[in-house]
């Protein structure tokens, strides 16, 4: 597979697609609600050839990364 990460920006391909398509939106807000979607599509393109994936969810557009058990375990390893 051929160099993911663009040397330039530090991007993925995926995430540089994303920022190249940003330019078409009118809005941040109309940009995020498509970056999810081509995310989501993706996810449900890895599913078939068998790769899982998940998003953290939201809560009225507020991300619960704060209830991570990632960020809980460093927090736990901190102390």
């Amino acid at each position: 597979m051929h160099g993911y990460k663009d040397p330039r920006t530090g991007h993925g391909e995926l995430m540089s697609f994303l920022l190249k398509e940003g330019s078409k939106f009118s809005t941040e807000e109309e940009f995020k609600a498509f970056a999810v979607a081509e995310v989501r599509r993706f996810i449900n393109d890895l599913r078939s050839i068998n790769i899982e994936l998940t998003l953290r969810p939201t809560f009225s557009g507020i991300p619960l990364s704060h209830h991570s058990a990632s960020e809980k375990l460093a927090e736990f390893r901190e102390n």
